[in-house]
C-alpha cells in the first residue's frame, strides 16, 4: 500500500466526524471519490478498507459504503486498529507533554522486550497524552534506534507514529496488543491527575514492520474516567 490511500483515509474520516455524510448515510461512490479527489481506484479501495477496519464504514455488497452510525455518547479509542492518538480524534485538540527522552543501551530486560541485543541502542520517550488539554494517558515506549535513529523533545510532542510512518517511511506491518485493569502508582496517578490506587486500564502493545521485525513497544496507562475503547466484530 502506498501512504495515498492513508491520506485519504484520513480526510474521509474528518468528514464523516464532521456529518458530511449523515443525510445519505453512506459515502459517495467509488467512481466519485477517484474523480473528487484525483485518486486511484487502487487508493480508494485501500483508503474504504482501513475506515471498514477501524469500524467508521462498513461497505454492503451492491450497496454501496455504509457510515456507521455515531454511538452518540463520546469519542472511542478502537482496540482493533494502531493509528495513534492523534488518528483516533480527528478534528480534537491532541497534545503531549513530555517528561522523559533519554537514549539508553539495551540491558537485559530491555533487550527480551524489544527483541534485540544487549547493548543496542533504544530511545525511552515518557508523556502524558492530552485530548482537549484533559489527561488521556500515561505512556512509556521505546523505539529502536536502528529503525528511529532520531527523536527529539518536538518530535516526542506530536504523533511519533506519524513521524515513523509519514518522514522515516516506515513500513507497519501488525500489532501485539494485551489489555488488562489494573491499578495507578504515584507517578502515573499524579500524572494523570487521580489518585493512587484508582483504577486504569493498561494497554502493553509490541509494534512490528513488515519484514516482522519489532521496533516499538509500549505500556501506557489510561485515564479510567476519560478513555473508551471500541472495536467492531464479524458475526459469521
Amino acid at each position: 500500500m502506498t501512504q495515498s490511500h492513508r491520506r485519504l483515509a484520513e480526510q474521509l474520516r474528518a468528514r464523516i466526524a464532521a456529518g458530511e455524510f449523515a443525510d445519505k448515510g453512506k459515502l459517495p461512490t467509488e467512481d466519485q471519490l477517484i474523480e473528487e479527489y484525483g485518486a486511484t481506484r487502487y487508493a480508494v479501495r485501500n483508503a474504504i478498507a482501513l475506515l471498514a477496519e477501524a469500524g467508521d464504514v462498513f461497505p454492503v455488497r451492491g450497496s454501496g459504503v455504509f457510515v456507521r452510525e455515531d454511538r452518540g455518547d463520546g469519542d472511542y479509542l478502537s482496540i482493533g486498529t494502531t493509528r495513534g492518538i492523534s488518528g483516533e480524534y480527528p478534528g480534537r485538540k491532541v497534545s503531549s507533554v513530555v517528561y522523559e527522552l533519554s537514549l539508553l543501551r539495551a540491558d537485559e530486560t530491555l533487550s527480551r522486550r524489544m527483541h534485540c541485543q544487549e547493548g543496542d541502542q533504544v530511545w525511552k520517550v515518557v508523556r502524558l497524552r492530552l485530548v482537549d488539554d484533559e489527561p488521556l494517558a500515561y505512556e512509556t515506549a521505546w523505539y529502536l534506534k536502528e529503525f528511529v535513529p532520531f527523536i527529539n523533545e518536538q518530535i516526542a510532542e506530536g504523533s511519533l507514529f506519524g513521524y515513523a510512518r509519514n518522514d522515516l517511511g516506515l513500513n507497519f506491518g501488525y500489532v501485539d496488543k494485551v489489555i488488562r485493569a489494573g491499578e495507578l502508582n504515584a507517578v502515573e496517578a499524579k500524572a494523570l491527575g487521580l489518585k493512587k490506587g484508582q483504577p486504569a486500564l493498561y494497554l502493553d502493545d509490541d509494534s512490528f514492520l513488515t519484514n516482522g521485525r519489532l521496533f516499538n513497544s509500549s505500556h501506557i496507562a489510561y485515564h479510567y474516567r476519560n478513555a473508551r475503547f471500541f472495536t467492531m466484530t464479524s458475526m459469521k
